[in-house]
């Protein structure tokens, strides 16, 4: 279980994000996204290398809150290959420069994915060290499958299999959804 550090980066995982989002076929927006953090969990490298984070976003740039979910990978150094994937690099005042990747170009967050859906890898908490969620669970036979992200969640029953993640609304309310299915 890793440790989430209570400190900064700069830019922030929301300025890169949405500097990100908005070139994203994906993305419903009319111009720059206005980010809120209202969700989400983690998964751990087994090596310790990788960080992996799935980040659920309230987008309030207009008045309808489009929900968004962006699964990232935090590096040390950039991966091989995954220009393509790079959300941007951020100073953390802890670890010095980190690459931050749209996770689903990162072999780590492929593999641990996997393993969550087969039950194996345990979701961590997306503010608190060495915390498991036990909120996350798994919806359907899962077993052996490929994850693929929902970018866009939608809260209420899963109609398919997957992991159902959790996040709040603007009013506090804790709401729950498919955000990972079954390839």
């Amino acid at each position: 279980m890793g440790i989430v550090y209570n400190t900064s980066m700069s830019p922030t995982k929301n300025e890169l994000v949405s500097a990100w989002l908005i070139k994203q076929d994906f993305y419903s927006g009319q111009g720059v996204p206005k980010l809120e953090h209202i969700g989400g969990f983690r998964l751990e490298d087994p090596n310790g290398k990788v960080g992996v984070e799935l980040r659920i976003y309230a987008d309030h740039a207009d008045t309808s809150e489009v929900i968004y979910h962006v699964p990232l990978s935090y590096r040390e150094a950039p991966l091989e290959g995954g220009e393509k994937y790079l959300v941007g690099i951020s100073e953390h005042a802890i670890l010095g420069p980190r690459y931050v990747y749209d996770a689903s170009g990162d072999p780590v967050f492929e593999d641990q994915a996997r393993e969550l859906l087969a039950g194996k890898a345990i979701a961590q908490h997306h503010t608190e060290s060495f915390t498991d969620d036990a909120r996350i669970t798994l919806t359907g036979e899962t077993n052996g499958k490929k994850a693929v992200i929902i970018r866009k969640p939608v809260a209420g029953k899963a109609n398919a299999a997957g992991v159902i993640g959790f996040w709040e609304n603007a009013l506090g309310q804790e709401l729950s959804g498919l955000v990972l299915r079954t390839a």
